[in-house]
């Protein structure tokens, strides 16, 4: 099973606690030195959206940090925007949050960088 590019190991299934993720996002590593907010573009039916996020105490700002500097594009894979929602839905509790998972979990397509 790999969350947000993390593998777990088969026998959990699909019954990964949320505290499993966490830590291994934690012993990542990934340094948010001079991320101060994450930019997106977003694309659906030919209108275009420009979002920021800077909320840097949840772990959805961790999680799109961890992406934008490991991911091999800067295009956001379905699956991770939604296991990112939902994990964000469950761990954070803010509004700017809650409304980024609602957008995520669209079907729109996202360009993601940092800044």
């Amino acid at each position: 099973m790999f969350i947000l590019g993390f593998h777990f190991p088969a026998d959990m299934g699909n019954s990964v606690p949320d505290a499993a993720v966490v830590a291994k996002l934690d012993e990542a590593n990934v340094d948010a030195t001079g991320i101060n907010e994450i930019k997106m573009v977003t694309e659906y039916h030919g209108q275009t959206e420009e979002l920021s996020y800077t909320n840097k105490d949840t772990f959805m700002f961790k999680a799109l940090v961890h992406y934008v500097k490991t991911a091999e594009t800067d295009y956001m894979i379905y699956t991770n925007r939604y296991q990112i929602s939902e994990l964000s839905k469950r761990l954070d509790s803010d509004d700017e949050t809650m409304a980024l998972c609602k957008k995520f979990d669209s079907m729109a397509h996202f360009k993601i960088t940092a800044a």
